[in-house]
């Protein structure tokens, strides 16, 4: 499994941020590969972004080389480049189930 935090910062206001990530969420929804993506702000930062899980570093290449992905400077009018991070997930602690359990 691969790890992607994609972090950014954009000259919007949060609410405007929610609203946008929540028309695209079916579209991240049909994402091949994509096991789960956390919605994440830092408030030192100033920083809004994803944290991505992928089943493998192929199907991240794939996302990252898609329309929807090219498409986040401009919906979320960011203000620099984003801050990118790669990261293989060598074990977990709980399976997937578990975690949907818990969440429920």
């Amino acid at each position: 499994m691969e790890l992607l935090i994609f972090l950014f910062k954009s000259r919007l206001q949060s609410e405007e941020i929610i609203k946008i990530a929540e028309k695209r969420a079916l579209e991240f929804g049909e994402v091949k590969g994509l096991i789960q993506k956390y919605y994440v702000s830092d408030d030192k930062t100033n920083q809004v972004g994803g944290i991505y899980i992928f089943d493998s570093k192929e199907s991240l290449e794939t996302f990252r080389n898609s329309d929807l992905s090219k498409s986040a400077p401009e919906a979320y009018k960011f203000v620099e480049p984003p801050e990118v991070r790669r990261l293989e997930i060598l074990m977990t602690l709980k399976e997937q189930e578990e975690l949907f359990a818990v969440a429920e």
